[in-house]
């Protein structure tokens, strides 16, 4: 892809359907010339300023009208990729859209590939490529959190900590090949207990970041609950209280769940995947068994639990060595909730369950508890998204978590020859592995493997 930056690009760069409007972005060095040669208005695009917009007709090559439509001019370098661009705006349907970029292609414009308008702008030095990341993912949130999140670092909260990173670690470098200029002569320059508190505050700034790697991941991927529970405890009824639709299929027969149903939830701005699961029980019916499996998969992947217990009912053996097998497999975080308390005459108390597990009461039919419960999910998520610096800069991205760990461990290593006093050579190479791992989460350090596979995942137009 990057082979071919000297070509003019084009994409519908708006949801494919009917609508009022569509947008189709043109970038290149020729982008306003090509466009210009189908505009017809009462200005010449070609001789338009930058950042105007003008109305007009595109017209194919018998000169008949296509669309009317508002052309909006971008000259490089004052424009997203930082090449000359043009936006057209035409009426929304699909036809139509697809005709005027037609038009536009038969001019010899190519068309562009996923995210080689933003790989552009990465290219041109308009934005960095964790910057760059931050755009799909603004994209592709769910939550205010991620939505947040996403904007903060496309507007630069973690480039500029990862360039705060790499010029310490570049001015510890610096010190250490002074040193090597003059080692020969016998002369010391740099105070050992000086680079020494260096690499241990940079070690410390990484592993600050690396620490927020786990609510991040929350914050993109969302809180997994699963809601378990032997047949006929309400599981179902619970989701579609939570949800308030009826999402599940209810029934007083036992079994009626024989798969998991996944549903969004979104509390306090935070996404929360609800999961309702088939009945925890021994069975010989196959398709039944298989749902319990199922179940048992979802627990372990799960981040938290929600063991249901129907409150009209003591609490048997079973649930009991279910409830067990949870809490030694799986280090997750768990709730019992007592459900329906509506119908429920003598109260019959849990017996045998830890008094550290939160136990809630609710009614899915007359919605008691049901904020309770909301809340104990999301303060269970609050708790361990606290950021234990509030100006820094959340990793949400898998790729810039191993980069940190990478770089984390070469300053490691570094410190130790530093201690055990190896030759000023090993600890520098240390510290340029550590400065390239840095320089990747930015884009100083890369590939064009990395960059086409990090870019492939956009979408067409983007």
């Amino acid at each position: 892809m990057i082979g071919r930056l000297e070509n003019t690009i084009a994409a519908i760069a708006t949801p494919i359907g009917e609508g009022a409007i569509s947008v189709i972005r043109v970038s290149g060095d020729s982008a306003i010339h090509k466009v210009a040669r189908l505009f017809k208005g009462k200005h010449d695009l070609a001789k338009a300023k930058s950042h105007t917009a003008h109305f007009g007709r595109i017209v194919d090559d018998q000169n008949e009208t296509v669309d009317e439509v508002v052309c909006t001019v971008f000259c490089a370098p004052k424009s997203f990729t930082g090449e000359d661009t043009v936006e057209v705006c035409c009426h929304g349907g699909i036809h139509v859209t697809r005709r005027v970029l037609e038009c536009i292609l038969e001019t010899g414009v190519r068309p562009a590939e996923p995210g080689e308008f933003t790989q552009r702008a990465f290219l041109n030095g308009k934005l960095d490529l964790a910057q760059a990341e931050a755009i799909a993912d603004l994209i592709q949130a769910q939550s205010d959190k991620a939505r947040q999140n996403s904007l903060d670092q496309l507007e630069g909260a973690l480039s500029k900590q990862i360039h705060f990173v790499r010029e310490q670690l570049m001015q510890s470098l610096g010190l250490l090949e002074l040193e090597l200029d003059f080692s020969e002569e016998g002369i010391t320059l740099i105070d050992k207990i000086k680079i020494e508190n260096l690499f241990r505050l940079t070690i410390l700034e990484i592993d600050q970041l690396i620490k927020t790697y786990k609510y991040g991941k929350v914050y993109r991927e969302g809180v997994r609950v699963a809601l378990v529970g032997v047949p006929n405890a309400g599981k179902s009824s619970l989701l579609n209280a939570l949800l308030n639709e009826e999402r599940a299929i209810v029934t007083d027969v036992p079994g009626t769940t024989r798969d998991f149903i996944e549903e969004k939830l979104l509390i306090g701005g935070v996404l929360f995947r609800m999961v309702d699961t088939a009945g925890l029980r021994e069975t010989e019916d196959m398709i039944e068994k298989e749902g319990v499996q199922r179940t048992w998969k979802v627990i372990r992947g799960a981040d938290i639990i929600v063991f249901v217990h129907d409150s009209t009912k003591k609490i048997t053996n079973d649930e009991i060595i279910f409830l067990d097998r949870i809490r030694k497999e799986n280090q997750k975080d768990l709730i019992v909730v007592n459900n329906k308390i509506d119908i429920q005459t003598d109260k019959l108390p849990l017996k045998n369950i830890p008094e550290n597990i939160l136990l809630i009461e609710t009614s899915a039919v007359i919605n008691t508890g049901i904020d309770k419960l909301k809340n104990a999910v999301f303060n269970n998520v609050l708790d361990k998204t606290q950021v234990e610096n509030k100006e820094a800069a959340i990793i949400t991205n898998e790729r810039h978590y191993s980069a940190l760990l990478k770089a984390k461990q070469r300053m490691i290593s570094a410190l130790d020859s530093l201690k055990t006093g190896e030759s000023e050579e090993f600890i520098a190479i240390d510290l340029r592995a550590s400065i390239d791992s840095i320089g990747e989460i930015i884009g100083l350090v890369t590939s064009e493997e990395i960059l086409n596979n990090i870019f492939s995942k956009f979408c067409i137009g983007k």
